[in-house]
């Protein structure tokens, strides 16, 4: 019976003209798309922070960010609120920080993307006293404008590998003089840094068939003091990303950050560093890795959609080592939602 099955296969396969020959890897039929339809399929294997390959572009952006901590390390090892208000008279138990932030971007050139961020924070803070009182701060404003510039200088021509170089400038537009009850806020409850800082870095790009890798080395630094007599600490990132097409629109990402963060220079003078560890300059700083999962799609039921993109990305630190008393982040995500137009 299966010497009769493989005789009757015999005639479909010599009319089969389109099956690889030996020794030669198999074609993927692709559907018929324009040449800007194409484009996209062929940059899609990026992270949402690049808008390459797209010249003459214009991209609007939207993006949700939310970050939780709760639970106090010094080090790396767990601090309660009990051994904090030994030294303290308040402890910060639980924290929470929202990001609204728009984005205008600009490919000059398939090679060239130009962008421009305006934040919006909305930050909440909650704390315990040595009297067992407990009280809660917001604060909610807008943060500090970013302006950035991203160049490839070598890419293959099948964009197999690429190397882009980026240049940062943040202006000092976040508020540093928030108060509650005529009193100023903590470090982490301000809106800006009131300084400028500048960000220069380096990413790689690769991607071959369905799957997407690169790396990413984005320092923030800071320039001088701001009018309250403090800078915060320089904040260097690293990241790592793995992506892979589940179809033509849609795809998969894994990534990992390591982050380390300086402490803050200088002292803002109306801050007590023994009221509580979040208004002590020296406890600000730390190191962090972090390992997120996300999922983007791009709907193309109809050309108005085919431009859009949306992103979503979760995640988590798998370890911290921080200046403490300070609180630990427990989780991270954010939301982005892009649309190319012009």
């Amino acid at each position: 019976m299966l010497t009769a099955l493989l005789v009757s296969a015999i005639p479909a396969l010599a009319q089969d003209r389109s099956a690889p020959e030996l020794g030669t890897y198999p074609v993927i039929p692709v559907p018929s798309r324009n040449m800007d339809q194409m484009a996209t399929m062929t940059h899609g294997l990026q992270p949402a922070a690049f808008m390459l390959g797209h010249g003459s572009k214009w991209m609007a952006a939207y993006e949700y960010g939310y970050e939780r901590m709760n639970r106090n390390l010094d080090g790396t090892g767990r601090i309660s609120e009990g051994e904090i208000l030994q030294n303290y008279f308040a402890a910060p138990t639980k924290m929470s920080m929202q990001m609204h932030m728009g984005m205008l971007m600009y490919a000059a050139t398939d090679d060239l993307a130009l962008m421009a961020t305006l934040p919006y924070l909305v930050k909440s803070m909650e704390h315990l006293t040595a009297d067992g009182e407990r009280f809660n701060e917001r604060t909610s404003g807008i943060g500090d404008v970013g302006l950035r510039a991203q160049y490839v200088v070598y890419a293959q021509p099948d964009l197999r590998h690429r190397v882009v170089l980026n240049a940062g400038l943040s202006l000092p537009t976040g508020s540093i003089d928030e108060r509650m009850n005529g009193m100023r806020l903590e470090y982490p409850m301000q809106l800006g840094t009131g300084t400028v800082s500048l960000s220069p870095g380096v990413a790689y790009l690769g991607q071959a068939a369905q799957w997407g890798w690169g790396a990413e080395f984005l320092p923030n630094l800071r320039v001088g003091d701001n009018d309250n007599g403090y800078r915060l600490g320089n904040d260097y990132r690293m990241g790592l990303w793995l992506i892979r097409r589940l179809n033509e629109v849609a795809n998969a990402s894994a990534r990992v950050e390591a982050r380390r963060v300086e402490n803050i220079r200088g002292a803002d003078a109306e801050l007590d560093p023994a009221d509580e560890p979040t208004k002590d300059p020296s406890l600000q700083g730390g190191k962090r890795l972090d390992f997120l999962v996300g999922f983007d799609l791009r709907p193309g039921q109809s050309p108005s959609s085919e431009q859009q993109r949306v992103f979503l990305e979760v995640g988590a630190p798998v370890y911290q080592d921080l200046d403490g008393p300070q609180l630990k982040t427990t989780f991270l995500g954010r939301l982005n939602w892009q649309w190319r137009f012009l």
